[in-house]
């Protein structure tokens, strides 16, 4: 019987994929993470390629280094894209428009605009001239 590992002792199993500095406490999570699965208990999400894995695993972590540099802003992120979409709060700004004839709204998130043509209908397609 192989003695309990103390909660301070290091992962045993590094990962040997160029450019990966990830390691496992068990020989099968890292098993799974060299077959772009991921092996936290519960998710088993795959992934295309390997570093995708390695940006998904933040969403199992609670870091959030990303800050918003607005001043007197205590809003951090896991994800720049969701900073990016956060700081409009402060600007106002409201980048993704529909180009529906005779629609004309705009919105601040990509996932308001994705639903606003999902419920309508309005493609929003780029008009090549």
């Amino acid at each position: 019987a192989r003695d309990p590992k103390t909660e301070d002792e290091e992962a045993e199993y590094q990962c040997d994929i160029e450019g990966c500095t990830m390691s496992f406490e068990s020989k099968q999570e890292l098993l799974h993470h060299k077959r772009n699965v991921c092996p936290v208990k519960g998710c088993g999400k795959k992934f295309f390629s390997h570093k995708y894995l390695v940006q998904h695993r933040r969403v199992h972590e609670d870091d959030r280094p990303l800050k918003c540099p607005w001043k007197g802003c205590k809003m951090s992120f896991k994800w720049a894209w969701a900073r990016t979409e956060h700081i409009r709060v402060h600007t106002g700004a409201r980048p993704y428009a529909c180009a529906e004839p005779g629609c004309g709204q705009t919105f601040r998130f990509v996932s308001d605009f994705s639903r606003h043509k999902r419920k309508t209908g309005h493609l929003a397609k780029k008009i090549r001239q």
